[in-house]
């Protein structure tokens, strides 16, 4: 089976294919409690949970229609690490609760 690579640097887990097929769908993002997979084309990247430094919920705005605008407001989650920050992109709240659910920086 493929084994989904670390996004950071030297920071990997010691199974990550066994921990990919216990992880939880959420939306097209995959979470367990050690890393949140995210997809790349045909292959699966990873953040571990243990270098996670921080998590910000925020929005972003999607705007539709020619005559009449519409505005919808989308979920945001910006996860910080100590090299770079990512940002996953969300369309249910639900979805947020549940990520931030999993992911406890620090712990």
């Amino acid at each position: 089976m493929f084994s989904p690579t670390s996004l950071l640097t030297g920071k990997t887990l010691e199974d990550p294919a066994a921990d990919f097929r216990t992880a939880v769908r959420v939306e097209q993002y995959r979470v367990s409690a050690q890393a949140i997979y995210i997809p790349s084309g045909l292959r699966w990247t990873y953040i571990p949970v243990s270098e996670i430094r921080g998590l910000t919920e925020s929005h972003r705005v999607v705007s539709a229609g020619k005559c009449v605008s519409v505005v919808e407001h989308r979920p945001v989650l910006e996860i910080r690490t100590d090299p770079e920050t990512f940002k996953l992109n969300l369309e249910k709240t639900a979805s947020m609760e549940t990520l931030l659910r999993y992911l406890h920086p620090g712990e």
